[in-house]
This record gives structure tokens, C-alpha cells and sequence, in this order.
């Protein structure tokens, strides 16, 4: 803050600054419906997940080539986990 404002400016700035991080935020999701909530999430991109930016397919055609989780993980340049969570939603082979 500049030097040159008065001491009373200075406490009403402050003053407004306090109250001015209740108007936002977390109280106002709570107080929100939650179809606003879920509009607001639509508007800004963020219902529905994420994209996918990881080729399933290529993960599984590396498993099958017998390739480790750890190789497939630094070849695809993805965690281990994620490897395993994609490998066990594939849809089991019938025999």
C-alpha cells in the first residue's frame, strides 16, 4: 500500500477487505443449490471429468506384449497406478 493514504483510508480498506472474502469462495458454494452448483461446473468445463488423454488401447497392446507396468508406465510417460486402473477395466477375455 502506498504511504501517502491516510490512517482512516487505511482501516476502511482493510475493513472491506475482510468482508470482501466472505462474498465468494467456499460460503458461497454452500449456500448454493446444488443444481447451481452443477450448472456452474457445466460452464466452466469441469462436470463430466476430465478428457482422456491417455491411448488405452496402446497401454493394452503394450501389456500384451508382455511389457511390465513400470516399462508401460515410462514408455506412455504415466504413474504405475494409472497403468494398473486401466489394465483392470478392460473387459476380461472369455476362454
Amino acid at each position: 500500500m502506498s504511504a501517502d493514504i491516510s490512517d482512516e483510508l487505511r482501516k476502511k480498506r482493510r475493513k472491506w477487505g475482510r468482508a470482501g472474502g466472505k462474498v465468494g469462495g467456499k460460503r458461497r458454494l454452500e449456500t448454493m443449490t446444488r443444481a447451481k452448483r452443477v450448472h456452474l461446473a457445466y460452464m466452466a468445463g469441469l462436470q463430466g471429468g476430465a478428457p482422456i488423454r491417455i491411448d488405452h488401447a496402446r497401454v493394452r497392446e503394450l501389456r500384451e506384449l508382455g511389457l511390465k507396468y513400470r516399462e508401460i508406465a515410462g514408455q506412455m510417460g504415466i504413474s504405475i497406478p494409472s497403468v494398473a486402473r486401466i489394465l483392470a477395466a478392460q473387459p476380461k477375455a472369455k476362454r
